[in-house]
């Protein structure tokens, strides 16, 4: 499979767009480096009430960033991304 974002193909997971927690039930296919960085990112109420699409994910400046870095990567590298000291002090979910 290849992932939904980054078009990469390398093992994918079923990620829900809005998280579970917030009600969300659709799921696309995720690798694990961009389902780390949407969620290192972004809170869950972020996720339910403003990136609730794929393509509101895709068209975020900064994710479109990620994403032509990533895409120049090994494939078969994960790239976990470290939670910034903003967002390590907000609580995912508010």
């Amino acid at each position: 499979m290849s992932c939904v974002f980054c078009k990469r193909d390398v093992f994918t997971r079923g990620h829900h767009i809005v998280p579970r927690c917030k009600g969300g039930k659709e799921t696309v296919d995720t690798c694990e480096s961009c389902e780390s960085w949407i969620h290192n990112r972004w809170t869950h109420n972020e996720l339910r009430d403003i990136y609730n699409t794929v393509e509101s994910i895709t068209s975020n400046e900064e994710f479109k960033k990620f994403l032509q870095w990533v895409i120049k990567q090994n494939p078969n590298s994960i790239f976990k991304s470290d939670t910034s000291n903003k967002r390590k002090s907000r609580n995912k979910y508010r």
